[in-house]
């Protein structure tokens, strides 16, 4: 995913997540950028509870590390990079329940 497609997270969150009454189509590729995130945000979470469960040596270092460097590649502070992660968590599963919706 490249930087200008995470720059529109905020406005997708803004239109899609904060507001839940709204009529706003999103765009496949829209759709896909939260689940991109979404993924690679669950991804990052499983890490930290596999670290939390296992206590591999130098793991937490490592663990901190990768996130603070994603968040450093997007522009963002760790925790923006967080809370966009359980944006994106939340605009998924959204996503996900409007279309079990239209099965």
């Amino acid at each position: 995913m490249n930087l200008k497609c995470m720059k529109l997270f905020p406005l997708i969150f803004i239109l899609f997540v904060g507001n839940a009454n709204a009529q706003k189509e999103l765009s496949i590729q829209e759709v896909m950028s939260i689940s991109k995130m979404a993924g690679a945000c669950g991804i990052l979470d499983l890490m930290i509870h596999f670290q939390k469960t296992t206590k591999i040596s130098g793991g937490n270092e490592f663990v901190t590390r990768f996130w603070a460097t994603e968040a450093a590649r997007l522009g963002l502070s760790m925790q923006a990079y967080s809370d966009q992660c359980n944006q994106s968590i939340e605009a998924y599963d959204k996503l996900w329940n409007v279309m079990e919706a239209t099965k």
